[in-house]
């Protein structure tokens, strides 16, 4: 029973688990960001390619 109750107190592999749980959720927000950002930010950086591109010629 002792070894039962050292066990439920255990608590070193909590931090490691909100860890894993929170690189989780950022990587879903980073994922939803270049979902719904993406296309935009393409015709920007092609926008600017097109100017620089203008200048050299």
């Amino acid at each position: 029973m002792a070894m039962l109750t050292r066990l439920i107190r255990d608590r070193r592999g909590a931090n490691l688990v909100e860890y894993i749980i929170l690189v989780g959720v950022i990587a879903l927000i980073a994922l939803a960001g270049f979902k719904f950002f993406g296309s935009k930010v393409r015709q920007k950086i092609d926008h600017q390619g097109n100017q620089v591109e203008q200048i050299g010629n």
